[in-house]
């Protein structure tokens, strides 16, 4: 399983709740160090945890943006977005972590009426749209459109 947060702060929280003996969670999180309490990973010790979750070592990792693209993980059963996005490519790369050698599921985590269900909502309409346009492409071909360069163009 891997979850998905937007902070680092919460990435912590997360860990310490998970307490239930067979889970085996492990914070995955960029390079980058803001002070002592919220170290980055150097990209050895990303390669390492990477590794240990493929080996089953971890069982769920827990994770900011810097999960979303570039992992080979093959065997994810579950995506978790702790809080939804409002980027379709986002939404799109997270659920992308699963389901490459078998079925997965993602769960969106959100409270009704907060802006979390207006990113979900809106990150789902844009990847929609983006769906019938590349439709579109592939069933008409890409137009070109003559560039107008003066003001007489526009008659």
């Amino acid at each position: 399983m891997i979850v998905f947060t937007q902070y680092r702060d919460t990435v912590d929280q997360i860990i310490s709740h998970l307490t239930q003996p067979n889970i085996r969670p492990v914070r995955f999180v960029g390079q980058a160090t803001r002070d002592a309490s919220a170290r980055g990973l150097t990209q050895k010790a990303q390669v390492e945890i990477l590794d240990r979750f493929r080996d089953g070592d971890y069982n769920v990792l827990v994770t900011t943006s810097i999960g979303e693209e570039g992992l080979h993980v093959p065997d994810v059963d579950h995506v978790i977005f702790y809080e939804a996005v409002p980027s379709e490519i986002r939404s799109i790369q997270r659920r992308g972590r699963t389901g490459r050698t078998r079925f997965g599921k993602v769960t969106v985590l959100m409270a009704e009426g907060t802006v979390d269900e207006a990113y979900y909502w809106s990150s789902l309409q844009k990847e929609r749209r983006m769906h019938s346009i590349l439709s579109m492409v592939r069933t008409r071909g890409i137009r070109t459109v003559k560039k107008k360069t003066t003001l007489l163009d526009y008659t």
